[in-house]
């Protein structure tokens, strides 16, 4: 299957982008509307008080919060899975956030890029804007260094932990704001905070908001602070026991200087926020390189593979998606190969919505979908295809025939601990050597002391078989696996390099 630019971009572009309605990622469900709280239902979920999108960007902060960037160590690597156990990360929202998360770990996409999506999308969905988001962290396999600012650290403590990981004073006062615009504190975790009084029937944990706002990333924190009004910058500025107003004592290290500028730059609160968790979820150890910046794709390929019908006929297929900013056209879109043979497709009848405003537009955007089908007889000698469509530049999409792995053939059975595929490759091709393909198998299982899967890679051997396609061979192979926390992915390769993937069993996680 072709995935456009790679798997990673792809999938993690997926989430970002495709929000609700048709072929939704379902990562946002979680956090739609915003005051949900996705780990249960109904109106025990309600009367909880807790917020999902709160407790995304709580969990980054603690992983982040450890960082030293002096040594090239911590920051966002996911390592608080297996740092829950700590006071200082008491609380449900941790284990919480995992356990949603798991299942969109996969080879290509893990869970500390996952954990650092939860709070772009927690801003972009919720009331903020959008925070440029790199992938290219790595999990880590072992619990990283204590150091979180807890509500009973001193100031001197607190401001030596965040010049740690890069912030100065300013810095760490806003980063705090911006993280405190959204959710609460619980009493039933926070008991030298919030006295239990306020843990009732219909307020199971005993939540106190930050603001006004629970469930909006807004400036509201600043201004109820500063104004002495609402909930007068939440209970880590009013708590009831000095030793716990954590915040008051960060906010006021300066006089309160950067809380006055923050509540004179309106809107400007924003960017500020943007800025500095932007600086947070790129904080990273020293060994990790972020690849650039993800773009929502206006023209996307999805799906895109070859396989064999039961006629048998080899055809290639897929959907082209297109992100509109405004009104959607009736026309038909083209897809032009470039041996000359060219497509028209119309438009699926379900739309998707996304949290992304393209350009000047007040509105969400907007995604739809055209379907294709084509058998290769067409598109004999291809390697790529344009995509045109009224509003959009053109854009080319590589593909290739020469080898390629079969989805309708492939499988990963859970039940049976056993993962099979069987790949095609011409044999009619002098320059190409199909005894030089090979297999692997990566499944993301359970590991312990942690919520975060790791990934299991085992080869697989592979026999010819009887092909009903002239001029294709078929291999086949299959290989025990673990049972899969999510998509298992095929890697076919040849002379050692990447010819084709095909991500399996996507489920929650997948299109």
């Amino acid at each position: 299957m072709f995935y456009y630019p790679s798997p990673a971009v792809s999938a993690l572009e997926h989430i970002l982008v495709d929000n609700w309605g048709a072929y939704a990622s379902n990562f946002s469900t979680a956090i739609t509307p915003c005051d949900n709280y996705v780990t249960e239902i109904g109106e025990p979920a309600i009367k909880s008080r807790r917020t999902t999108s709160a407790q995304w960007l709580r969990v980054a902060f603690h992983d982040f919060a450890t960082a030293d960037v002096a040594a090239g160590t911590g920051g966002v690597d996911a390592s608080i899975g297996f740092e829950t156990a700590r006071d200082e990360n008491s609380g449900t929202a941790f284990n919480d956030s995992f356990t949603f998360w798991q299942p969109f770990v996969n080879e290509f996409v893990p869970m500390a890029d996952l954990l650092a999506v939860g709070t772009v999308m927690s801003v972009h969905l919720c009331g903020g804007k959008y925070i440029p988001y790199s992938p290219g962290r790595v999990d880590a396999t072992v619990e990283g260094t204590f150091g979180v600012p807890e509500p009973s650290t001193s100031i001197e403590e607190t401001l030596a932990q965040f010049e740690q990981t890069g912030f100065n004073q300013s810095d760490a006062i806003a980063l705090t704001a911006c993280g405190h615009t959204i959710g609460s504190v619980h009493a039933g975790g926070f008991p030298e905070v919030l006295e239990q009084d306020h843990i009732t029937p219909d307020n199971t944990n005993g939540a106190v908001n930050f603001d006004g706002t629970r469930a909006v990333f807004d400036e509201a924190v600043i201004h109820e602070y500063i104004d002495w009004t609402g909930q007068m910058g939440g209970p880590l500025v009013t708590s009831f026991n000095e030793s716990s107003r954590s915040d008051l004592r960060l906010y006021d290290s300066d006089g309160n200087r950067t809380m006055m500028d923050l509540y004179a730059s309106g809107d400007g609160f924003q960017d500020t926020c943007v800025s500095l968790l932007q600086r947070m979820l790129n904080t990273v150890p020293s060994g990790v390189k972020l690849q650039p910046a993800i773009s929502p794709a206006l023209i996307k390929p999805i799906n895109v593979t070859w396989d064999v019908t039961t006629e048998p006929q080899l055809v290639l297929s897929g959907k082209i998606r297109l992100l509109y900013a405004g009104e959607l056209p009736s026309d038909p879109i083209f897809v032009t190969f470039s041996n000359g043979y060219t497509k028209s497709l119309v438009p699926e009848e379900g739309l998707g919505a996304s949290a992304f405003k393209l350009t000047d537009a007040q509105i969400n955007a907007t995604t739809q979908y055209f379907a294709f089908s084509i058998p290769s007889s067409h598109l004999t000698g291809s390697t790529s295809f344009t995509v045109a469509a009224e509003g959009f530049e053109a854009q080319d999409f590589a593909i290739q025939d020469a080898a390629f792995i079969l989805p309708s053939l492939s499988s990963a059975d859970a039940a049976k601990g056993t993962a099979s595929i069987t790949l095609a490759a011409r044999n009619d091709a002098s320059d190409f050597d199909p005894s030089q393909l090979s297999i692997e198998v990566a499944t993301p299982v359970l590991q312990p002391l942690t919520l975060t899967p790791k990934i299991v890679r085992t080869a697989v051997q592979l026999t010819e078989v009887e092909s009903p396609v002239t001029g294709i061979g078929y291999w086949s192979g299959s290989t025990a696996i673990e049972p899969p926390t999510g998509a298992v992915s095929f890697t076919l390769l040849s002379s050692g390099k990447v010819v084709d993937t095909l991500l399996l069993d996507a489920g929650v996680a997948g299109w």
